[in-house]
Protein backbone atom coordinates (compact mmCIF):
# COMPACT_ATOMS: atom_id res chain seq x y z
CA UNK A 1 0.00 0.00 0.00
CA UNK A 2 1.14 3.57 -0.95
CA UNK A 3 1.27 5.86 2.37
CA UNK A 4 2.64 8.66 0.21
CA UNK A 5 -1.15 10.38 -0.61
CA UNK A 6 -2.89 9.41 2.69
CA UNK A 7 0.30 11.09 4.62
CA UNK A 8 -0.14 13.94 2.65
CA UNK A 9 -3.54 15.01 2.84
CA UNK A 10 -3.44 14.39 6.90
CA UNK A 11 0.06 16.59 6.88
CA UNK A 12 -1.74 18.96 5.28
CA UNK A 13 -5.04 19.22 7.04
CA UNK A 14 -3.04 19.47 10.68
CA UNK A 15 -0.92 22.20 9.13
CA UNK A 16 -3.68 24.09 7.66
CA UNK A 17 -5.98 23.75 10.75
CA UNK A 18 -2.85 25.06 13.23
CA UNK A 19 -2.13 27.83 10.70
CA UNK A 20 -6.03 28.89 11.13
CA UNK A 21 -6.35 28.18 14.22
CA UNK A 22 -3.37 30.51 14.85
CA UNK A 23 -5.04 33.27 12.92
CA UNK A 24 -7.70 33.04 15.15
CA UNK A 25 -6.30 33.57 18.19
CA UNK A 26 -4.12 36.29 17.02
CA UNK A 27 -7.43 37.81 15.60
CA UNK A 28 -9.37 37.53 19.00
CA UNK A 29 -6.16 38.95 21.37
CA UNK A 30 -5.80 41.71 19.16
CA UNK A 31 -9.37 42.63 19.64
CA UNK A 32 -9.49 41.45 23.32
CA UNK A 33 -6.33 44.70 23.31
CA UNK A 34 -8.99 47.12 21.71
CA UNK A 35 -6.94 46.45 18.54
CA UNK A 36 -9.03 45.95 15.10
CA UNK A 37 -9.09 41.90 14.54
CA UNK A 38 -7.05 43.34 11.32
CA UNK A 39 -4.21 43.83 13.09
CA UNK A 40 -3.50 39.95 14.23
CA UNK A 41 -3.97 39.14 10.65
CA UNK A 42 -1.20 41.34 9.47
CA UNK A 43 1.05 39.93 13.14
CA UNK A 44 0.23 36.86 11.74
CA UNK A 45 2.54 37.02 8.56
CA UNK A 46 5.06 38.74 10.52
CA UNK A 47 6.44 35.37 12.26
CA UNK A 48 8.94 33.50 10.72
CA UNK A 49 6.97 30.41 11.62
CA UNK A 50 3.98 30.80 10.00
CA UNK A 51 5.69 32.08 6.90
CA UNK A 52 7.66 28.30 7.36
CA UNK A 53 4.41 26.52 7.81
CA UNK A 54 2.83 27.95 5.15
CA UNK A 55 5.72 26.92 2.68
CA UNK A 56 5.24 23.16 4.46
CA UNK A 57 1.46 23.04 3.69
CA UNK A 58 1.63 24.50 0.30
CA UNK A 59 4.09 21.32 -0.21
CA UNK A 60 2.04 19.18 1.48
CA UNK A 61 -0.85 20.14 -0.55
CA UNK A 62 0.74 20.67 -3.98
CA UNK A 63 2.57 17.00 -3.83
CA UNK A 64 -0.59 15.25 -2.76
CA UNK A 65 -2.85 16.60 -5.60
CA UNK A 66 -1.93 14.68 -8.72
CA UNK A 67 -2.42 17.81 -10.71
CA UNK A 68 1.00 19.39 -9.06
CA UNK A 69 2.72 16.03 -8.51
CA UNK A 70 5.53 17.45 -10.99
CA UNK A 71 4.98 21.22 -10.15
CA UNK A 72 7.37 23.58 -8.65
CA UNK A 73 7.23 23.01 -5.16
CA UNK A 74 7.55 19.24 -6.05
CA UNK A 75 10.99 19.56 -7.19
CA UNK A 76 13.63 18.07 -4.47
CA UNK A 77 15.76 21.57 -4.43
CA UNK A 78 12.80 23.38 -3.33
CA UNK A 79 11.44 21.19 -0.71
CA UNK A 80 14.70 20.84 0.79
CA UNK A 81 14.85 25.02 1.00
CA UNK A 82 11.37 24.40 2.83
CA UNK A 83 12.79 21.82 5.02
CA UNK A 84 15.54 24.44 6.14
CA UNK A 85 13.61 26.69 6.87
CA UNK A 86 10.91 24.60 8.70
CA UNK A 87 13.48 22.63 10.51
CA UNK A 88 15.00 26.00 11.62
CA UNK A 89 12.20 27.24 13.46
CA UNK A 90 11.94 23.96 15.29
CA UNK A 91 15.00 23.98 16.67
CA UNK A 92 15.07 28.14 17.35
CA UNK A 93 12.21 27.21 19.21
CA UNK A 94 12.85 24.71 20.83
CA UNK A 95 16.70 25.90 21.74
CA UNK A 96 15.81 29.91 22.51
CA UNK A 97 11.97 30.63 21.69
CA UNK A 98 9.75 28.03 23.99
CA UNK A 99 11.51 29.74 27.52
CA UNK A 100 9.82 32.96 26.88
CA UNK A 101 6.35 32.22 27.05
CA UNK A 102 3.69 29.47 28.65
CA UNK A 103 1.17 28.39 26.14
CA UNK A 104 -1.88 26.93 27.49
CA UNK A 105 -4.95 26.04 26.23
CA UNK A 106 -5.76 26.37 22.12
CA UNK A 107 -2.32 28.37 22.36
CA UNK A 108 -0.70 25.46 23.62
CA UNK A 109 -2.33 23.11 20.46
CA UNK A 110 -0.95 25.84 17.93
CA UNK A 111 1.87 25.75 19.56
CA UNK A 112 2.48 22.21 19.48
CA UNK A 113 1.22 21.95 16.25
CA UNK A 114 3.40 24.77 14.54
CA UNK A 115 6.68 23.88 15.80
CA UNK A 116 6.95 20.16 16.67
CA UNK A 117 4.29 18.36 14.91
CA UNK A 118 5.04 20.31 11.31
CA UNK A 119 8.97 20.19 11.40
CA UNK A 120 8.26 16.01 12.29
CA UNK A 121 5.90 15.34 9.31
CA UNK A 122 8.28 17.36 6.89
CA UNK A 123 11.26 15.56 8.31
CA UNK A 124 9.61 12.18 7.16
CA UNK A 125 8.19 13.46 3.87
CA UNK A 126 12.13 14.85 3.11
CA UNK A 127 13.32 11.46 4.35
CA UNK A 128 11.58 8.98 3.01
CA UNK A 129 9.57 10.48 0.32
CA UNK A 130 11.80 12.91 -1.84
CA UNK A 131 14.46 11.66 -4.21
CA UNK A 132 17.98 12.21 -2.93
CA UNK A 133 21.11 13.19 -5.23
CA UNK A 134 19.58 15.95 -6.89
CA UNK A 135 21.07 18.88 -4.63
CA UNK A 136 24.43 20.93 -5.04
CA UNK A 137 26.71 22.98 -2.11
CA UNK A 138 25.89 26.32 -4.03
CA UNK A 139 21.92 25.16 -3.32
CA UNK A 140 22.56 26.04 0.55
CA UNK A 141 23.39 29.57 -0.41
CA UNK A 142 20.39 30.19 -2.25
CA UNK A 143 18.00 28.92 0.11
CA UNK A 144 19.37 32.18 2.48
CA UNK A 145 17.50 34.80 0.24
CA UNK A 146 13.87 33.96 1.87
CA UNK A 147 15.19 34.31 5.74
CA UNK A 148 16.82 37.25 4.63
CA UNK A 149 14.39 38.54 3.19
CA UNK A 150 12.03 38.01 6.50
CA UNK A 151 14.63 40.12 7.98
CA UNK A 152 14.23 43.28 5.87
CA UNK A 153 10.00 42.74 5.91
CA UNK A 154 10.40 42.10 10.17
CA UNK A 155 12.88 45.42 10.58
CA UNK A 156 10.66 47.90 8.03
CA UNK A 157 7.47 46.52 9.91
CA UNK A 158 8.82 47.45 13.12
CA UNK A 159 10.37 50.81 12.19
CA UNK A 160 6.99 51.14 11.07
CA UNK A 161 4.48 49.88 13.77
CA UNK A 162 7.37 48.89 16.33
CA UNK A 163 6.29 45.50 16.68
CA UNK A 164 8.96 42.87 16.51
CA UNK A 165 7.89 39.23 16.48
CA UNK A 166 11.45 38.07 17.82
CA UNK A 167 12.91 39.22 21.04
CA UNK A 168 16.76 38.96 18.76
CA UNK A 169 15.34 41.18 16.10
CA UNK A 170 13.48 43.56 18.75
CA UNK A 171 15.72 47.04 17.72
CA UNK A 172 13.66 49.38 20.48
CA UNK A 173 15.39 46.67 23.11
CA UNK A 174 18.52 45.28 21.38
CA UNK A 175 19.28 47.96 18.77
CA UNK A 176 20.41 47.81 15.20
CA UNK A 177 24.06 46.60 15.34
CA UNK A 178 22.57 44.04 17.77
CA UNK A 179 19.98 43.28 15.95
CA UNK A 180 22.41 43.07 12.72
CA UNK A 181 24.81 40.53 14.73
CA UNK A 182 21.89 38.10 15.64
CA UNK A 183 20.81 38.31 11.69
CA UNK A 184 24.21 37.31 10.62
CA UNK A 185 24.36 34.35 13.29
CA UNK A 186 20.91 33.38 11.92
CA UNK A 187 22.05 33.56 8.34
CA UNK A 188 24.70 31.11 9.30
CA UNK A 189 22.67 28.55 10.89
CA UNK A 190 20.59 28.41 8.21
CA UNK A 191 23.72 27.80 5.43
CA UNK A 192 25.15 25.18 8.34
CA UNK A 193 21.83 23.29 8.07
CA UNK A 194 21.88 23.59 4.63
CA UNK A 195 24.90 22.30 4.07
CA UNK A 196 24.32 19.20 6.09
CA UNK A 197 21.32 18.77 4.21
CA UNK A 198 23.00 18.83 1.27
CA UNK A 199 25.37 16.18 2.31
CA UNK A 200 22.84 14.04 3.75
CA UNK A 201 20.88 14.42 0.28
CA UNK A 202 24.69 13.72 -1.54
CA UNK A 203 25.24 10.47 0.52
CA UNK A 204 21.70 8.80 0.40
CA UNK A 205 21.83 9.51 -3.17
CA UNK A 206 25.20 7.51 -3.97
CA UNK A 207 23.80 4.87 -1.49
CA UNK A 208 20.72 4.80 -3.71
CA UNK A 209 22.82 4.76 -6.76
CA UNK A 210 24.80 1.82 -5.44
CA UNK A 211 21.98 -0.34 -3.96
CA UNK A 212 19.84 -0.48 -7.77
CA UNK A 213 23.39 -1.76 -9.01
CA UNK A 214 23.96 -4.18 -6.94
CA UNK A 215 19.88 -5.34 -7.72
CA UNK A 216 21.09 -5.30 -11.46
CA UNK A 217 24.11 -7.08 -11.15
Amino acid sequence: MNIRLPFRIISAIVGWSALALQLYLLIVINIEKGQPGIVGVMKFFDYFTILSNILVATVFTTVGAQRYADGFFAHPKVKSGVGVYIFITGIVYFLILRHTWNPTGLSWVADIALHYVMPALYLIEWLFFTPKGYLQWHNAVRWLVFPLGFVVWALFWGAVFGFYPYPFIDVATLGYPQVLANSVFMAIGFLVLGLLLVALDRWLGKNAQLSEQRDLA
